[in-house]
This record gives structure tokens, C-alpha cells and sequence, in this order.
């Protein structure tokens, strides 16, 4: 385990071979079901599980996985997984480039920051999911430009499809019923600011509006103020690092901006209700990694 980060795998990393922008393959033979050191990538990630059973943590949120599921993971995430090994499905890996090709429209729901990772489907609606994915499976490796537009086209169809299922299933995560992009633009200042700048101020000005404003629309869409957004990104990111490195408490600590290691203590217990030891050391116990 790097000492420094968390690791941080790519398509490469994980098939031994890299691919141009688009990946998909059926787990059942090149997925790996024991994923157990958390991890994360510079892709962003949908697995399909048809069948199967296990644990899937994503974030420190941990799911039970089941048949007809879909899970949705952005870069930056932590994630791993032990999967029972009569688990199959697909699994679909983009990188951020074909992810932007699609940002003409709608964001992905299931891909915006502090949503649910997992939608479950009907058999049915699932067995409709996966014709797709069958189509794009017999074309993906098409040459003709024309070919891989169509490859596109129907990744982008197929992708759409589960944004309708997850907004059905996730109602408060339809962006078009709030301010989309001042609400995404702070989630993703968060995530380039957090370990230099904790003030509601500076986000704020970085808006363009008051303070005042984003405290309003941070309570009444993600239903909690603008500074504890902030404050609990930076504990999201040193539960990662507690976990999935080899840094002390000291560093992460420094590393996250907290110049005393006694505040820092007492900021991470205020979210945790933990100490940053004893939340390694509980983590540890339940996730015994090598």
C-alpha cells in the first residue's frame, strides 16, 4: 500500500491493458470478485450484477449486493468489494473525456456528488438494460468511424435509460428541480478547494453570491448549511485516508489543513462521533485488509 495516497487504479491497473475511453466486459470473465484494499479510479464506473451476492462499500456506505442491480462510481471514490463467485453481469468503465462527450445534456444524476451508488431494478427492466448492453458489446470494437458513433449513440441511449430509473427511484436528486448549476458548482469547488479553504465566504464569491444565498440554497437542496457541506467533505477524505493509507493521524491532519491535531480530533468527532484512531481501528476490525 503507498504510504502517500490511497491507490488510484486505472483500466490498465485492473485488466492489464489499456483501452481507448470505453471498456465493457461480463464480470464473470475478467472481473475480479475479491476487491477487498479500497481503492479508487481515474474512471468512472458502472457495474451491472445480473446475479450474485456480497458486500459492495462505496464511500463508507455499504451495500448488500443483489441480483438486478446497478452501481455507479465516480473517480475519486473509494470503493471495494467481495463478491460471492457466482456473480455475474458487466461491467461498463468510461473515462472522463467520454463522459464529457455526453455533457451537452442533462448531467447523470447517478454520477453528481453525495447520491445513492446503487439502483436496483426489476428483472424485467433489467433484462431491457442488458439488451442494450449486448448491442453495444457486439459493436464496441467496430473500427469505421461510423461505427463508433453509433457505439456512442447507444451508450449515451442506454445511459439515459438508467438516469429515468434512478430519478424514479431517487426523486430529491432530480437537478432540474433546483438550482443545477450553482449547487453542482459548489459540490465541485468542494472538491478542488477543500484541503486550502474551508470559508463559506470564498465559495461564495468564487458563485458569485452572498453567503448568505448559499447557506439558503445549501439547506433547502442538500439540506444542511454551507460550512458543514465543506467540513464534512474534508472528514470524507480523512476516513479515506485513515483507512487506505499508511499516513499517521499527524499527517492527515497537516494534509487536510488543521495546523493543530487537537482540533482536527475534535472536528472529526463532532462527524464521526469517533476519534480519527478509533475510527481506524473499528474500521480495521470489519475490514481486515492485507
Amino acid at each position: 500500500m503507498n504510504k502517500d495516497s490511497i491507490p488510484i487504479l486505472s483500466v490498465g491497473n485492473i485488466l492489464g491493458e489499456e483501452t481507448l475511453g470505453i471498456t465493457l466486459f461480463r464480470h464473470s470473465v475478467k472481473g475480479r470478485n475479491a476487491f477487498e484494499q479500497p481503492h479508487k479510479h481515474d474512471f468512472f464506473l458502472v457495474f451491472f450484477v445480473e446475479k450474485g451476492s456480497g458486500i459492495h462499500n462505496v464511500d463508507f456506505t455499504q451495500y448488500k449486493v443483489q441480483d438486478n442491480q446497478v452501481y455507479f462510481v465516480r473517480p475519486g471514490q473509494v470503493h471495494n468489494w467481495l463478491l460471492n463467485e457466482d456473480t455475474i453481469g458487466f461491467q461498463l468503465m468510461l473515462s472522463p473525456e467520454i463522459v464529457h462527450v455526453f455533457s451537452g445534456l442533462t448531467a447523470f444524476s447517478f454520477f453528481e456528488h453525495n447520491v445513492p451508488s446503487c439502483l436496483t431494478l426489476t428483472a424485467i427492466r433489467f433484462q431491457e438494460i442488458k439488451n442494450h448492453l449486448q448491442e453495444i458489446e457486439l459493436i464496441i470494437h467496430g473500427k469505421e468511424l461510423l461505427t463508433k458513433e453509433i457505439t456512442l449513440l447507444q451508450l449515451h441511449l442506454m445511459l439515459k435509460l438508467l438516469q429515468k430509473d434512478f430519478l424514479i427511484q431517487f426523486p430529491e436528486q432530480d437537478a432540474s428541480a433546483k438550482p443545477e448549476k450553482i449547487v453542482q458548482n459548489f459540490n465541485s469547488l468542494i472538491d478542488s478547494y477543500f484541503k486550502e479553504e474551508s470559508s463559506v465566504n470564498f465559495y461564495a464569491d468564487q458563485l458569485n453570491i452572498t453567503p448568505n444565498y448559499l447557506n439558503i440554497l445549501s439547506q433547502r437542496y442538500l439540506k444542511t448549511s454551507a460550512g458543514d457541506i465543506i467540513k464534512e467533505r474534508t472528514i470524507l477524505e480523512a476516513k479515506r485516508l485513515l483507512t487506505s493509507s499508511d499516513l499517521s493521524i499527524k499527517e492527515i491532519a497537516y494534509q487536510l489543513g488543521f495546523s493543530d491535531n487537537t482540533y482536527f480530533t475534535k472536528v472529526f468527532k463532532k462527524y464521526t462521533g469517533k476519534t480519527p484512531g478509533d475510527f481506524k481501528e473499528s474500521y480495521k476490525f470489519y475490514h481486515p485488509y492485507p
